[in-house]
């Protein structure tokens, strides 16, 4: 990511926080999510790191279930969830 680009997902991020204000609940994980995948693409691209771009590539599937399957797309974020805490803790499985 260059700079316009880093600029880009703060400007993101905070027209996010105010439209969250009158959105519905649901956008906000979406959002954070929008987020997360950016920055995991980052890591992919500027570490040559593949949990991120797996990681990425997989928020990029997943994240319109919120449309049609709410209950997949919080199950997905739970396992997002695990799937950072293995990470955290090395890698183990």
């Amino acid at each position: 990511m260059n700079k316009d680009e880093l600029f880009n997902l703060c400007m993101y991020i905070l027209v996010s926080a105010e439209g969250l204000r009158d959105e519905p609940k649901d956008y906000g994980p979406l959002r954070l999510l929008e987020v997360l995948s950016r920055l995991a693409e980052l890591m992919a691209t500027k570490y040559n790191d593949p949990f991120s771009k797996e990681v990425a590539e997989e928020v990029h599937r997943k994240q319109d279930l919120v449309m049609t399957n709410k209950e997949a797309f919080y199950q997905f974020i739970e396992q997002l969830v695990v799937k950072f805490t293995r990470e955290a803790k090395g890698g183990e499985k």
